[in-house]
């Protein structure tokens, strides 16, 4: 391995003209929060005179320099380098409003790069999804249509920063950054080394997310892999990060992973679990050596000794002794990898192409069913079942779902049975899924019971808004004609209120705590979140405040053209045992609408 290493204070790291550091679209994007951003300020700011700061290391790969620009790929780094663009970027700009040109224009062409053409470019060129946004920073400072917020919030932040700095402390600030502030820059030729040195550098990942780990690990291999199979496999990255983006990639691989083990997998098992089903399924993982030997090896380490060492696990490992695995070459995993990241956005996005579909997965995100989707994107992913089995497993889903939720089973238990439904064979597939998940769902009295008792409190107040939506469409015998407004169109009505002993509901609805009488505030805590108090309204209350406040909201109750909103103007009183009643009533109900 062929290393230049070089150190260099941030003037002479920027000052090459015809260098521009590249950020390949597959790497992640700009994530630096204020705290990152306000720790390498404040390094250089509170610099003691004199003395030197070290900003760390950056990586790249990088060819013999020819006339023209050379584009760099930076390997590591790219969160700091970013960082440091935009505060010069900033500095130039105050430097501007104190009319200081020379220092503006120092600053400036840190910034800029100059081919045989002499046309000014960007230094640094961020990836397909931020390069728009870093643009705007760099051109106007222009926030208001950007799509990355950590990018938007570091110029705010960072220009807040400098603003704050008196003309004396800029000055110094200045001096400080370009000349006290070094890099150790690191220069590889080869691709291969390059992600090698970028997993050594960060200390075997331990402060990368599992992605960024992953990422390397694929791409270091394919770099050592015949010409053509890097490019392929960048793209396919690319691809696969574009269609996670706005998504946690790490949860994507760990239940895409699960779907594949049958098992659940840990965030902390994520790596060494990757790697372990590569190495099993990838025809030229046969020749990784080197390479596996400072991977795989270091991860069973940091896992925890010698429990951990073997590359593969124990149930894995038996359960494919009697499997003939057929291994596909590196493109082809890298393809259906990027395959299965664009079905799982998909399905989170709920954008599947299909109305009915969407609109189940949209149900299991209010009832907060993310740990479902390890099952879903194997299931999705399977030949042969139309969307009216995908229907209705999605609604024996919602009820399996709402039945555990209600009943507060082990929510940790959930990942292992749908990792276990991964492993179903196509024939008799759904039967087969709907065993299961009746196996491990609530009868019906244990879930009747709970349901008229369970609190819905801000933190799950969309199940409850979700069931009372099921409710309305029972009630109406709902034929899939029309659909309730979005949730920011209707509100979920809680009939005795919130706060019912503040001065401005008793001006406005009436005087609750008088019309519910003595005790009111111990019951008032009890029964305030049971779906037996709660309904759907389109509008905010049109009331005048009187004696009986509920007769009140009854007058506008009555005008709601939901069923379950109007039924409520035939009660000529609601208190707690009104509430009670109604949530045992809809419990009974419950119980023949989610039924698996």
């Amino acid at each position: 391995m062929k290393i230049t290493l070089t150190t260099l204070t941030l003037k002479q790291f920027f000052s090459v003209g015809n260098e521009q550091f590249l950020i390949p679209a597959y790497q992640r994007r700009y994530a630096w929060g204020e705290r990152q951003q306000r720790e390498l300020f404040d390094d250089i700011r509170l610099l003691p005179s004199g003395d030197t700061h070290l900003l760390g290391t950056v990586l790249f790969l990088s060819d013999t320099h020819k006339p023209g620009i050379n584009q760099l790929e930076l390997v590591d780094g790219q969160q700091r380098v970013t960082t440091i663009t935009i505060l010069i970027r900033v500095l130039a700009r105050r430097f501007e409003r104190e009319e200081d040109s020379d220092a503006a224009l120092e600053l400036s062409k840190l910034l800029q790069c100059k081919g045989v053409d002499r046309k000014a470019q960007t230094k640094l060129q961020l990836g397909d999804l931020d390069h728009g946004d870093y643009v705007r920073v760099m051109d106007a400072g222009d926030t208001s249509e950007m799509e990355n917020e950590c990018l938007a919030n570091a110029y705010k932040y960072i220009a807040e920063w400098v603003d704050g700095l008196s003309v004396d402390q800029l000055n110094e600030f200045h001096h400080k950054l370009l000349n006290c502030a070094s890099i150790i820059r690191l220069d590889v030729g080869a691709a291969k080394d390059a992600y090698k040195l970028f997993e050594t550098i960060n200390n075997r990942g331990l402060r990368l997310k599992p992605t960024d780990i992953i990422k390397n690990f694929l791409l270091g291999h394919a770099s050592s892999l015949p010409v053509g199979t890097l490019d392929k496999v960048k793209d396919d990255w690319r691809k696969l990060i574009v269609a996670l983006d706005g998504l946690d990639s790490d949860d994507f691989f760990r239940q895409w992973l699960a779907g594949k083990l049958h098992r659940k997998v840990t965030k902390t098992k994520l790596v060494s679990d990757f790697k372990a089903y590569y190495l099993r399924h990838v025809q030229e993982a046969e020749s990784m050596t080197e390479f596996l030997s400072s991977t795989i090896k270091d991860d069973a380490e940091e896992d925890g000794g010698d429990e951990d060492v073997a590359i593969m696990g124990d149930d894995d490992e038996a359960a494919e002794e009697s499997i003939k695995i057929k291994k596909v070459k590196l493109t082809t995993f890298a393809k259906a990898l990027r395959l299965s990241a664009e079905r799982y956005s998909e399905l989170l996005r709920c954008k599947t192409g299909s109305a009915k579909v969407n609109r189940h997965i949209a149900n299991l995100w209010r009832i907060k069913a993310f740990q479902a989707f390890t099952w879903l994107l194997d299931m999705f992913g399977r030949e042969g079942l139309d969307e009216k089995i995908q229907v209705r497993l999605l609604t024996a889903l919602e009820a399996f779902m709402m039945r555990r939720h209600i009943c507060e089973k082990r929510s940790n238990e959930l990942e292992t049975i749908f990792a276990g439904l991964t492993g179903i064979a196509d024939k008799g597939y759904e039967s087969a899924v709907l065993e299961i998940l009746r196996d491990h769902t609530p009868d019906d009295e244990e879930f009747q019971s709970s349901f008229a008792l369970f609190p819905f409190v801000p933190a799950v107040i969309d199940r409850a808004r979700y069931a009372l939506e099921m409710f309305e469409y029972k009630a109406i015998g709902h034929k899939n004609e029309y659909y309730l407004a979005e949730p920011d169109e209707l509100e979920l009505e809680h009939i005795i209120p919130k706060a019912a002993d503040k001065a401005s509901t008793k001006k406005d609805f009436g005087d609750w705590p008088s019309y519910l009488g003595e005790g009111w505030r111990v019951k008032h805590t009890k029964m305030l979140h049971r779906i037996g108090n709660m309904t759907l309204l389109a509008d905010e209350l049109n009331v005048v405040a009187s004696n009986n406040p509920f007769l009140a909201k009854r007058k506008e109750y009555a005008k709601s053209n939901i069923r379950l909103t109007n039924e409520l103007a035939a009660f000529g009183l609601f208190k707690f045992k009104q509430v009670e009643d109604r949530s045992k009533a809809f419990a009974k109900l419950a119980v023949t609408l989610w039924r698996v």
